[in-house]
């Protein structure tokens, strides 16, 4: 759970919001004013601004939201599930209250909607009015309005759909019987329609040899091409499942981190907590860690295919071990690929950037790995930090990045520099390579003059990147839906045409 200031609050306040690792909270009642969106707010998912006159008579849950916060990301399949579950007594309307700067422009909500399917109508919370309206301190928080406007719950974190579901369910019974239950009226809902490209939201992307990954994440499936860009096989369906077996039966959730070795291919299959295994000689998928459940606290290693995950990002494999950005519980895993166990490698679980041995460490969101000469490099967004884990004896230090509310764009030296919400990392010849996806650029960390300078800018909140051969690298271009070629002497840019590949016909 993540958490904001509010004008006067103590830093130190702040930094202890930040760092409490509360999946759930329900908090008491608090009288709050009517509802009112801000003037001039822009809206998503429906054709005109909705007023307070439009929700009237119906229970309203305001889900206070920011992209890229992982406990709100897990949030969004109970929201979705409660919109379907009441119909029209319940409107769901997603309010961002967005932590990063890049999370108030237009296009960046219009590539988090498509990249999580989001139906219901969101508003973006200029000068966080509502945020301060409703006394709202944490991502997630959920705010339920009765059929009067008025607020008769309020739910902080991830976790909560039984809770919520609840409280729907008693105010939805007292509305009927007081007759001030009314949904007859249409709403002006109008769903982003998703574009018929190739790619959908490409997370993540990975080189080896002769081939090239991609994780098609909005797509659901996976696209191994050659390096001319020709599509060799898609893997996956395009429906949402965690069916094993052939390439064109198999299923993902919202993959992400991809991660070579040998004949074979991982995959971070974040929805799905799962990590899958393609064969690269039959193309055929398995499902080698997790048992589809979400999980905090998990200690030790134990048989991979009966831990629980918690959304695995990005992956790395160092000879025999597999190492796994898990974004969910801000940590590293590590499988090992001989005896099939996995468990936390670094990092105490708890959101934050504390440095140390691996067991008090601790990270934000980890979601992107690079590896170089014993030192497994992190890609920590929430912090805006680059991590290094020295595997030798798994201590953690923090290259960039100062703390959870620090970021911006910055070259320099790397205890002076910053970044926004960064999440992949690629090594080359002595430089790590940033996917610094807020700032829709790429950066360039020299690790011996220990000085950051800016590659590439003008993305759209790139995700992840790879080496693509000697002083170029491939990146995926998330929010423009494609790859880009960069040359690292100059940074010139260039889209990386794909031939042969289509949007999935499945639903």
């Amino acid at each position: 759970m993540s958490a904001i200031s509010l004008a006067g609050t103590h830093r130190r306040l702040l930094r202890w919001l930040a760092a409490l690792m509360l999946t759930s909270m329900t908090i008491p009642v608090v009288a709050a004013p009517s509802l009112t969106f801000p003037t001039g707010a822009p809206w998503f998912n429906v054709s005109r601004p909705l007023t307070a006159g439009d929700l009237k008579g119906r229970l309203v849950l305001l889900d206070f939201f920011t992209p890229g916060c992982i406990n709100c990301i897990h949030t969004l399949p109970d929201t979705a599930k409660l919109s379907r579950e009441f119909g029209r007594d319940l409107v769901v309307v997603g309010v961002n209250s967005p932590k990063f700067e890049a999370s108030q422009g237009v296009g960046a909500i219009d590539g988090f909607i498509r990249r999580y399917d989001i139906h219901h109508p969101i508003v973006t919370d200029k000068g966080m009015r509502l945020w301060r309206r409703y006394g709202v301190f944490a991502w997630p928080t959920f705010v339920l309005l009765g059929p009067d406007g008025q607020v008769v719950g309020r739910f902080i974190g991830e976790g909560q759909y039984a809770s919520i579901r609840a409280a729907v369910l008693k105010e939805v019974r007292a509305a009927r019987r007081e007759g001030t239950l009314q949904t007859s009226t249409h709403l002006p809902l109008k769903p982003m329609q998703m574009p018929d490209t190739p790619l959908l939201q490409p997370g993540k992307v990975a080189v080896d040899g002769g081939y090239v990954a991609v994780a098609d994440t909005g797509h659901n499936r996976i696209v191994v091409l050659n390096r001319e860009g020709r599509v060799l096989h898609v893997i996956g369906s395009g429906s949402v499942g965690a069916a094993n077996g052939a390439a064109a039966e198999a299923s993902f959730d919202g993959p992400q981190g991809l991660a070579f070795s040998g004949n074979e291919l991982y995959v971070a299959d974040t929805g799905n907590q799962l990590i899958r295994r393609i064969d690269l000689r039959d193309f055929t998928v398995t499902t080698v860690a997790g048992n589809g459940r979400q999980a905090y606290g998990v200690t030790g290693m134990q048989p991979a295919l009966e831990a629980p995950l918690n959304s695995p990002w990005g992956l790395e494999v160092v000879g025999d071990s597999l190492y796994v950005a898990m974004a969910g519980d801000h940590q590293v895993w590590r499988m090992d690929l001989r005896s099939g166990r996995i468990g936390p490698f670094a990092g105490s679980g708890m959101e934050g950037i504390a440095d140390g041995p691996a067991a008090s460490a601790s990270f934000a969101q980890s979601s992107g790995l690079a590896y170089h000469e014993g030192r497994l490099y992190v890609a920590d967004p929430e912090s805006s930090a680059v991590r290094v884990v020295q595997i030798a004896d798994r201590n953690v230090r923090t290259l960039i990045g100062h703390g959870l509310f620090d970021f911006g764009l910055r070259d320099g030296p790397a205890a002076k520099a910053l970044l926004q919400h960064d999440q992949g990392l690629a090594y080359q010849d002595g430089n790590l390579y940033i996917a610094d996806t807020f700032n829709d650029a790429i950066r360039r960390f020299d690790l011996k003059t220990q000085r950051v300078t800016t590659l590439a800018h003008g993305l759209a909140q790139p995700g992840g990147l790879a080496v693509f051969g000697p002083q170029r690298l491939l990146v995926a271009d998330t929010n423009a839906n494609r790859l880009v070629e960069i040359d690292t002497r100059n940074g010139r840019m260039k889209p990386w045409p794909i031939q042969g590949l289509a949007a999935p016909t499945a639903p």
